[in-house]
């Protein structure tokens, strides 16, 4: 009853959430590190605006995949109690 993940990572929620949140989440940490290692607060208020943005994005994508992989086991386990 092994899951199909390449056909969950397909969902075009997942995908649009992945392109969106990944970048969001790497200009956060660059501008934690930027912002520590030239003590320039403006990078500090960038961390501060992209961080819950790129938390919302990695929990909801999580909960996503979670959901469909979820259903998709569902379903083959309701396939499989058909056929018999």
């Amino acid at each position: 009853m092994a899951v199909d993940k390449k056909q969950i990572r397909a969902d075009r929620w997942l995908k649009m959430m992945a392109r969106t949140g990944v970048p969001v989440g790497i200009v956060s940490i660059l501008c934690l590190w930027l912002g520590h290692l030239l003590s320039v607060p403006a990078f500090g208020s960038v961390f501060l605006i992209t961080m819950p943005i790129a938390l919302v994005l990695g929990f909801s994508y999580n909960i996503r995949y979670v959901m469909l992989a979820v259903r998709a086991q569902r379903s083959s386990v309701d396939n499989v109690s058909d056929n018999e």
